[in-house]
């Protein structure tokens, strides 16, 4: 799987995450299929704004406390930043996703960011990067 996919199945399920374990996040209508395409419009913009803003360094895995932890704040501050915006643009459009407030985007963020970041790590990696361990061991 490319690195590429692995963000896009986190963002997704941290997406899914954040509405489902939060109660000031709400995606959706009334049925499964609304709250699907409201995740997946969430998700397309969650992309959108993040291949504009990148926080995300060119090596998924920095190993400088520092850095990682710098990076991490940098990604939950975007991805907070996003919920809100993205809150915004669905009430403009009349979408179905409600977020309630700077505190609720924020944990809804960090669970975003956490669960993207788990999907990175976890996620079985194919590409340059697999093939670079391959061949040297």
């Amino acid at each position: 799987m490319t690195e590429e996919n692995q963000r896009k199945i986190g963002l997704m399920a941290g997406i899914a995450l954040s509405a489902g374990l939060l109660p000031g996040v709400t995606l959706g209508g009334d049925g499964l299929p609304d709250r699907l395409l409201t995740a997946a419009l969430t998700a397309l913009l969650f992309m959108i704004l993040t291949t504009l803003v990148d926080t995300t360094p060119v090596f998924t895995r920095p190993k400088v406390p520092v850095v990682l932890l710098i990076l991490g704040a940098a990604g939950w501050l975007q991805d907070t930043l996003i919920w809100l915006l993205a809150a915004w643009l669905f009430a403009l459009a009349g979408g179905d996703l409600h977020v309630n407030g700077l505190a609720t985007a924020a944990l809804a963020g960090l669970v975003t960011r956490a669960v993207l970041w788990a999907a990175l790590w976890v996620l079985p990696r194919k590409g340059a990067e697999a093939e670079r361990e391959r061949v040297a061991s």
